[in-house]
């Protein structure tokens, strides 16, 4: 892993704070967050989490197609938005099995 990744990945767990630290100074409940307000938060924090990466890959993508068809775009422009496009994915792909590996530790927990 080189330095801008380790700074990406770095930035994007600071988001996830940052975020996290919002929403629950955001839903004030009885003794912290409301369980129907904190379920709304996460859906809509992971909402946008993957609307952004979407958005991220999808501006990568019609860069490098301008640039195929010969548009007037730098070409270290090109390549700088199709790595940030794979850190978020990749990013993202770490979060679901963070999450999957979580979901099946508490599954195989005796009750």
């Amino acid at each position: 892993m080189n330095v801008n990744s380790a700074n990406s990945m770095q930035g994007m767990i600071n988001q996830m704070r940052i975020m996290a630290s919002q929403s629950q100074t955001q839903s004030p409940g009885i003794g912290g967050v409301n369980q129907a307000e904190g379920a709304s938060s996460f859906g809509e924090a992971l909402s946008s989490s993957l609307k952004s990466v979407n958005e991220t890959q999808m501006t990568a993508k019609s860069m490098a197609e301008a640039y195929d068809r010969g548009a007037d775009i730098p070409l270290a422009d090109v390549m700088l938005s199709m790595q940030k496009s794979s850190m978020a994915y990749q990013a993202t792909l770490q979060v679901r099995n963070k999450v999957l590996s979580a979901y099946q530790d508490i599954m195989k927990m005796p009750v």
